[in-house]
């Protein structure tokens, strides 16, 4: 189907006008701010406690007057009202929250609203309204991940010394436990957190505000005035550096999320795999499961297998992010608000996915009956054979012999348990070290 062909129309003034009206293609004032104002809108109130700030920084250094700085505060005040009522809606003509912003104060406050842009660029908006929302976004998927970390840690705590066959090669290969297999995932999870909390607080909690267009300004303002009065830890500095940021913070944080998705994948896979009818290690809740249309006996884990898909798209918005930024010289290009797309899209999927593992670790149940049977004699070869060992056999002769006599290989109930919670060594099935991760929870 071929699109009608574009017709252009007078649209009303924009603030960075320099004649009173311009006649513009709506084809491409489509195209330049279409989708973008999809996400701003969602980012109008981070973008209003920019402002504020800036024009009490703008007040500090006398630029305007006390009055001046109550009339936009004010303004402010009633934009976020507005926003909170729905009112405040973003058209494809504001072109983006920035200007609509500042469009608001002008027609309310007049010359006072044309102050609020003093020594600024949207460029310099679009930075800090970034920054302060990526802020509040780690800051969630740290909670998200420390829930699931402790859903974890309460089933891996109630099994702990429930036995369960290790795969190596997709074959049965050693001895474990449910509680040494979630542990895994316990510590690969606070991995993943030391690095939110490193992206987060060493990286994220600067304030890029006050760059200008990322050249400054002849301005003696104080920006680490400015930093404290936005919440943020330290000032970045270098001005051209506060653009040439845009895009590698946002991929940090995707990389981030990628770390947890990985870890949430290999999870999902190992959930999919045990839960199948060949193993049936655990029970899966109704609550958790989904039906076949055809087939009455269907009780598929959907959740796990969309977890597994996702992790796909969260690493492909990465890439896209990061992608977007390569060979480009120093400074602002336009091109930058296409992050914004796979950046929401990543935190989406990484959130939802945190939040549904959490459900799932809480509806499976493991069956003590079918892994006490998957106990089968060969996963205790190596067992036998270090027992040969502490009897003074050299290891590889022992190897052979066990190897050899595989057939010879018996094992009861009760010897399975005793030699699980022997492996005492630290990390190991009866030196998990569960009490050491409670108390690193309370302060990592």
């Amino acid at each position: 189907m071929v699109a009608n062909k574009s017709s252009k129309k007078t649209i009303k003034r924009k603030i960075w006008f320099k004649k009173k009206t311009v006649e513009i293609d709506p084809v491409v004032e489509n195209y330049n701010a279409g989708e973008d104002i999809i996400y701003d809108q969602q980012m109008i109130p981070y973008d209003v406690f920019g402002s504020r700030m800036w024009a009490r920084l703008l007040a500090k250094h006398n630029v305007i007057t006390q009055k001046e700085l109550k009339e936009l505060e004010k303004g402010l005040d009633e934009i976020l009202v507005l926003y909170k009522k729905g009112e405040f809606i973003l058209a494809l003509e504001d072109e983006d929250s920035h200007t609509k912003i500042e469009e608001y104060l002008i027609k309310k406050y007049g010359d006072t609203g044309k102050k609020i842009h003093t020594a600024r660029s949207r460029n310099d908006q679009v930075l800090v309204m970034m920054r302060l929302f990526l802020k509040d976004k780690c800051g969630e998927l740290k909670t998200l991940s420390l829930s699931l970390v402790k859903d974890l840690l309460k089933v891996a705590k109630k099994y702990k010394f429930m036995p369960m066959p290790g795969y190596t090669h997709m074959q049965k290969a050693m001895p474990t436990t449910v509680g040494t297999w979630l542990a895994a995932f316990i510590e690969s999870f606070m991995d993943d957190i030391r690095l939110l909390n490193t992206v987060a607080n060493e990286i994220v909690d600067q304030n890029p505000l006050g760059s200008g267009a990322g050249y400054g300004s002849p301005f003696n303002f104080d920006r680490d005035w400015l930093s404290k009065q936005l919440g943020f830890k330290r000032t970045q500095n270098n001005v051209i550096y506060c653009q040439n940021s845009r895009g590698k913070i946002e991929g940090m944080v995707l990389e981030v999320c990628s770390q947890l998705m990985l870890t949430l994948n290999k999870l999902a896979c190992d959930l999919l795999f045990f839960t199948t009818q060949e193993f049936h290690f655990f029970d899966i809740s109704e609550a958790i499961a989904t039906g076949s249309s055809i087939m009455p006996q269907k009780r598929n884990l959907d959740v796990a297998e969309l977890i597994r898909g996702r992790t796909a798209t969260v690493l492909a918005c990465k890439n896209e992010l990061v992608m977007n930024i390569i060979h480009k010289i120093s400074g602002y290009h336009r091109d930058g608000q296409e992050i914004k797309r796979p950046l929401f899209l990543g935190l989406k999927y990484t959130q939802m996915s945190l939040q549904a593992m959490g459900v799932v670790i809480k509806n499976i149940t493991p069956r003590k009956d079918i892994l006490y049977k998957s106990m089968t004699p060969e996963l205790f070869a190596a067992h036998k054979a270090f027992e040969m060992v502490k009897k003074g056999i050299p290891f590889r002769d022992a190897y052979i012999e066990v190897g050899a006599n595989l057939n010879k290989i018996h094992v009861s109930t009760t010897e399975i348990d005793k030699l699980l919670r022997d492996s005492k060594h630290q990390g190991g099935t009866g030196n998990l070290g569960l009490e050491k991760i409670e108390k690193e929870l309370k302060i990592i």
